[in-house]
């Protein structure tokens, strides 16, 4: 019987507290908009089932919409808490029969064998003591062609300097082990078995606006607000420019003779 380490106790308390908040489901536009690329990038409503988030959270969002939407999901968290409550929320919006939720670290994922057509993991390897060995559980639940979705947090040279101080909080209050660079992040997913399809950067200095914005007047961040997007759309214009974002996220492959 594994021993849970410090750090999955530690995530998993502060993690257990932080969903026990969620009342009800909500889709704000930042959720929304993240759903809309993964999906895209990944062929979810293409063929691309059956789908997996790693990583799922108490919102249960990627896995609701896209049974939503008719494709069977599954979310797995090391959260006991958000995993009940995404089940939840999932039951309240109609689509518990088309999901699964599971408990498990990311470095242990309780699934077969290329089960899936496409993974995402959102702010998930970052957390980890070993994230090679998530890396790996990803690409060996992924089926030969398959995509899988990376979110992880932008290595601090490429921020903007005045964001250092406050990301360098944010990493030890939120249990962050580390930043990643693209480079990074292809080798350790080519370790891992699957190949680097392109690479998208988030979250430059324009989402400052954005946020500053709608804290200040809240109407501009309601559901679709087209002041909300047009800042939005912008920062998808800089998505190839590493300079200034704080996020990137990769799409990988698993080709379909199983090499890297």
């Amino acid at each position: 019987m594994s021993v849970e380490s410090e750090q999955h106790a530690f995530q998993r308390r502060y993690f257990d507290a932080e969903f026990a908040h969620y009342e009800r489901y909500e889709l704000p536009n930042w959720r929304l908009s993240f759903i809309e690329r993964i999906f895209a990038s990944l062929r979810v409503l293409d063929g691309g089932g059956p789908y997996l988030d790693v990583g799922v959270g108490g919102s249960g969002a990627t896995v609701i919409e896209a049974a939503r939407r008719g494709v069977r999901a599954t979310g797995s968290d090391l959260s006991t808490e958000g995993i009940d409550v995404a089940r939840r929320f999932a039951a309240s919006e109609g689509v518990l029969d088309r999901t699964t939720f599971v408990v498990a670290p990311a470095e242990s994922l309780p699934f077969a064998d290329n089960a899936f057509g496409s993974v995402s993991g959102v702010a998930v390897l970052e957390h980890l003591d070993d994230d090679g060995r998530a890396a790996r559980e990803m690409a060996r639940v992924l089926r030969p062609g398959g995509l899988a979705w990376v979110t992880v947090p932008h290595a601090f040279r490429y921020m903007p300097p005045p964001v250092w101080p406050l990301y360098w909080v944010h990493d030890r209050r939120i249990g962050h082990k580390r930043h990643y660079t693209e480079a990074s992040l292809v080798r350790l997913f080519r370790a891992a078995g699957l190949n680097h399809v392109r690479t998208s950067f988030s979250a430059h200095p324009v989402k400052l606006v954005q946020f500053l914005g709608e804290r200040l007047v809240p109407s501009l961040g309601r559901p679709r607000s087209a002041w909300w997007w047009r800042l939005e759309g912008r920062d998808r214009d800089l998505e190839s420019r590493p300079w200034g974002a704080l996020q990137l996220s990769a799409v990988f492959r698993k080709e379909a003779d199983g090499l890297g």
